[in-house]
């Protein structure tokens, strides 16, 4: 077992190492006459952050129209348990990420989201 303050002190390491600032967006879905509607809000803003390409995250997918089209994969990672959950979208500067999984983990000094770049 980790001892309390040790797992602190590993969380505020990791924390130097998120050198940049992003948004947190969630969909609230509500039903209307036409279907389901989305309303996106912003739960959280200012989370430190660390955005990576996914090495070997290139890769191609069918789109809505059914094109395929280029994926772009990225690791997004953020503060040990950071209030994140699949489908949120992470907002860095001008560009949007879907997240895909959230790697939340026991002794979490980091939070590790595999996210792709929505364009």
């Amino acid at each position: 077992m980790i001892a309390p303050e040790l797992l602190a002190g590993l969380r505020d390491l990791q924390d130097q190492g998120l050198p940049d600032t992003c948004s947190i967006s969630r969909a609230s879905l509500s039903q209307t006459g036409d279907g389901t509607s989305a309303t996106w809000s912003n739960p959280a803003t200012g989370v430190r952050c660390r955005v990576s390409p996914l090495a070997s995250g290139a890769g191609e997918g069918l789109i809505a129209s059914g094109a395929i089209a280029g994926i772009s994969q990225w690791t997004i990672w953020l503060p040990a348990l950071t209030d994140v959950r699949i489908a949120d979208r992470i907002v860095y500067g001008a560009r949007s990420f879907e997240v895909n999984r959230v790697g939340a983990r026991s002794y979490e000094t980091v939070r590790e989201c595999l996210c792709r770049e929505i364009t």
